[in-house]
């Protein structure tokens, strides 16, 4: 359900948004950004009472200054009276701020889905080694697993793997030395289980490959697309529960500008370097053109 609503986002937002591929990915990874600021700034001038908003501002920054006088004061029932005020003027403020957000929301899901498909990983290149995994439970661990031989496909490990126990991966870096180091201190680690893996490589072509892996008699289909600017769904359910878990093809992880590493598989770097362009960015534009 999730790859379907995925795919059907994709194909509104790749013709679109397509282009940014043709830069550096950090570079497209702020315009992504960006663009997700000019969105909340402008849907907020558009879409919310901006008289309102501004007199809620200019009153609040009033009553803040009446209440440091009054701390100065000593007078307790003003500061509680001015603070009162302050809180009921942002409670009456929240129902301008969701119209702004229901306008913007889309845009923005959309946004977002095409950069967790598009923006994570390096495609891999012409004849370039992939390695492909199919994930199990623990009961599968010394069972076999094999990929149908196909044309123009090339398995540099052999068709045929044992499954494996599962371990986790070292990590690079001091960004993801500490992103472990709280994962393992608050207990969060994923389980292990069973784990087949291949290399493979073919060549260039614009169609996607279809490779098909094959355990205890079914076959778990996975997309490789080779040598384009776009890449496969890196990691793909099957059921939890069942005897194949999750299939994935393990590209490169892009890391923006060199530096900026991801908390977990729900953080990656590209959306760490996102949300650090696109929240600051907001209060700058709301500042600059004036919008409240």
């Amino acid at each position: 359900m999730l790859e379907a609503l995925t795919n059907a986002v994709l194909l509104i937002t790749d013709p679109l948004l397509n282009w940014l591929l043709y830069m550096p990915r950090s570079a497209a990874i702020a315009v992504v950004a960006i663009l997700t600021s000019l969105l909340l700034t402008y849907s907020r001038k558009w879409a919310a009472d901006q008289e309102w908003l501004a007199r809620a501002d200019a009153d609040i920054k009033r009553l803040k200054i009446l209440t440091r006088e009054a701390r100065k004061r000593r007078d307790k029932e003003a500061v509680k009276r001015h603070t009162m005020s302050v809180n009921q003027i942002k409670l009456r403020s929240v129902k301008h701020e969701g119209k702004p957000l229901l306008v913007a929301i889309l845009p923005i899901a959309l946004l977002a889905t095409w950069g967790f498909s598009r923006l994570g990983h390096v495609p891999p290149r012409d004849n370039e080694p992939v390695q492909i995994k199919m994930y199990m439970p623990p009961s599968g661990i010394d069972d076999f697993a094999h990929i149908l031989p196909q044309p123009d496909i090339q398995a540099d490990t052999g068709w045929v793997q044992r499954v494996k126990p599962d371990t986790y991966p070292e990590p690079d870096g001091y960004w993801e030395k500490g992103t472990r180091f709280v994962a393992e201190w608050l207990q969060i680690m994923p389980p292990l289980g069973g784990v087949a893996t291949w290399t493979v490589r073919a060549p260039a072509r614009r169609e996607p490959y279809t490779l098909q892996l094959v355990y205890r008699g079914e076959v778990y289909e996975k997309e490789l697309i080779v040598g384009r600017r776009i890449y496969a769904a890196q990691a793909v359910l099957v059921d939890l529960d069942g005897p194949v878990q999750a299939t994935e093809q393990m590209l490169p992880i892009v890391k923006p500008f060199g530096v900026i590493g991801g908390f977990g598989p729900f953080f990656p770097p590209w959306l760490v370097a996102y949300l650090l362009i696109a929240i600051p960015f907001v209060s700058v534009l709301k500042r600059v053109a004036n919008i409240y």
